[in-house]
């Protein structure tokens, strides 16, 4: 398993100096018009978080800032970037380290071109939610995500990002260890790992759910690398495309029987180089592969199939998707009495048909636009 500096000692400084600090009543703050740059954004988050907390929001139109310097949050703070703004590190820079005291939420933003070879662009030692953010080309020798507390993403995008260190440079988009990981509604796109997890790489608690993997490399498990530290839920995730040089190009665990558990159900795994998936797994029914697989899936409704399945493309909804197409085993194959998620990744209904489809993706599903709307 890969050594990992410990973080404790760091960890209990940035919870006394959060805690030091969140003692004001809560403020908002706007970035613009007229300061729309890194200056601006400083100011306003330093106000808003020496308050206690608050909401960013932007009246910048659409907006590039330049991001030098790695900011710290110890209070209540979300980030709104109304879908119209992104910080670039310009290869240079961290964006975020949350402390341990801080609840943080970055909403309809895009993080791009961070670098931080010591560390990570957004490091989370608190509680964050990434809602509609959209990480693109950030690069650590580690992992671009380090997740030490509670981590939740959904209806994002991870695109682009890697952990470039042969031996330490696990999870190119998101490393969680020893933390809790949620993802939701998400998709993971051409990251890579220099070592393990080429999209996620977990010692700890994860689930994942109606969620894409594809393009991402790693030597293994160059979609979801779990360890025999922690345990892992995929539901509804389609797993097809990704490159491991050596074994479990889709997902591998690496705890045997007893000591960490990967349960996967309604999912397809397909197309992956060097085995769709290594390790010990646990089923939960109705998983779709197509070619070799070391996983032993037995449970209900797994089988070897023909899934033909769509390019990466806009099919509706917040994040690109891989839709199953016409003869796909996937379509209907989950009973509709088996169907524990009423939503797909796009948020749209489920079943459609005679069943749910396996996988991310209902074919056939209606978008729903009134849940969609109500987390703008």
């Amino acid at each position: 398993m890969p050594a990992y500096r410990n973080p404790m000692i760091h960890h209990l400084v940035l919870a006394t100096a959060g805690l030091l600090s969140g003692t004001a009543a809560a403020a908002d703050g706007v970035v613009g018009p007229g300061n729309c740059n890194e200056a601006g954004f400083d100011a306003v988050l330093a106000t808003v978080d020496g308050s206690g907390g608050g909401t960013i929001t932007f009246n910048c139109g659409a907006a590039t800032i330049a991001i030098s310097g790695r900011k710290q949050i110890a209070n209540r703070v979300t980030i709104d970037g109304g879908g119209t703004i992104t910080l670039d590190g310009g290869n240079g820079s961290a964006f975020i380290q949350v402390y341990a005291s801080a609840e943080v939420v970055l909403k309809r933003l895009t993080l791009a071109h961070g670098v931080f070879n010591a560390a990570h662009a957004l490091e989370n030692f608190g509680t964050l939610s990434l809602d509609r953010v959209r990480m693109l080309d950030n690069v650590s020798s580690e992992s671009p995500v380090m997740n030490y507390g509670s981590l939740s993403v959904r209806r994002s995008t991870f695109s682009g990002n890697a952990a470039t260190s042969a031996t330490l440079g696990d999870g190119g988009a998101i490393a969680n260890q020893g933390g809790e990981l949620r993802v939701m509604g998400s998709t993971f796109t051409g990251n890579d790992a220099g070592h393990h997890g080429g999209a996620i790489f977990s010692t700890g608690s994860m689930t994942i759910s109606n969620s894409t993997f594809t393009g991402n490399d790693a030597a293994a498990g160059a979609g979801v690398y779990q360890t025999d530290s922690g345990d892992a839920t995929l539901t509804h995730v389609t797993i097809v495309s990704n490159n491991a040089t050596q074994y479990g190009g889709g997902v591998y665990n690496e705890g045997s029987s007893g000591t960490s558990t990967l349960t996967i159900g309604r999912s397809i795994i397909s197309q992956n180089t060097n085995g769709n998936c290594d390790g010990v797994l646990q089923s939960a029914g109705y998983n779709l592969w197509s070619g070799s697989t070391n996983c032993a899936l037995s449970g209900p409704g797994d089988m070897q199939a023909s899934l033909p399945i769509g390019a990466l493309a806009n099919n509706g909804g917040p994040t690109s998707t891989m839709l199953p197409l016409a003869g796909s085993a996937a379509i209907n194959h989950v009973p509709n009495g088996q169907c524990v998620v009423p939503l797909d990744q796009r948020d749209a209904s489920r079943p459609s048909g005679a069943g749910c489809d396996s996988g991310a993706v209902e074919v056939g599903g209606v978008l729903d636009l009134i849940f969609f709307d109500a987390f703008d």
